[in-house]
């Protein structure tokens, strides 16, 4: 909030989870702010939102990129994936409706590496689906397909996909240099509305 109340313009704002936050992709961006926490999920995204709004910042905020729900995956919230899959559907609306007069970019999960420490804590089949929900919203909001867009890119310059892994879950150094100019493209679309 206090970079964003510290604005002279409006800012492009970066919300989500660690791959964003870690992503550094302010850097050299006077208009774009980070307000990406690692450990986020979607509901957290849009408390930032409205804490946004309330506190009378919304006139600064030019837009928004969006990248969550890896953390919406984790096994230990439960089993029934169908009501975790409504669940994620009805705050990625809620986010949608609460930046409606602003641009925003949400991006595809990107899905975990096959190996690595932390990737058993996470549901692929959950993934899958909150990605085909945040696929349908591409009406509404711009959808970025970071998850294809990442893997085709390491693909391109003959690198394993894993390589763009640390632990399979967060992007290596390696990785980021394939992640965060995809980011970029986002920062730019929203420059350009």
């Amino acid at each position: 909030m206090s970079q964003l109340s510290m604005s002279r313009r409006r800012a492009i704002l970066l919300l989500g989870d660690s791959l964003v936050a870690s992503s550094q992709a302010q850097v050299g961006n006077p208009d774009v702010v980070a307000g990406a926490v690692g450990r986020s999920r979607i509901a957290d995204v849009l408390a930032i939102v409205s804490r946004i709004k309330s506190n009378g910042l919304w006139d600064k905020a030019g837009g928004f990129v969006v990248g969550v729900g890896i953390n919406d995956a984790e096994w230990r919230e439960g089993e029934d994936l169908e009501s975790r899959t409504i669940y994620f559907r009805s705050v990625l609306d809620a986010l949608i409706r609460g930046c409606l007069d602003r641009p925003l970019v949400i991006l595809t999960i990107t899905e975990p590496d096959k190996e690595g420490i932390h990737v058993e804590r996470f549901s692929r089949e959950l993934i899958e689906r909150q990605n085909a929900e945040i696929r349908a919203v591409s009406q509404r909001a711009s959808v970025f397909d970071m998850n294809a867009k990442f893997r085709a890119s390491m693909a391109n310059a003959g690198l394993p996909v894993s390589s763009g892994f640390s632990d399979g879950v967060h992007i290596s150094e390696l990785g980021y240099q394939h992640w965060k100019p995809l980011l970029h493209e986002c920062i730019q679309a929203i420059r350009q509305r």
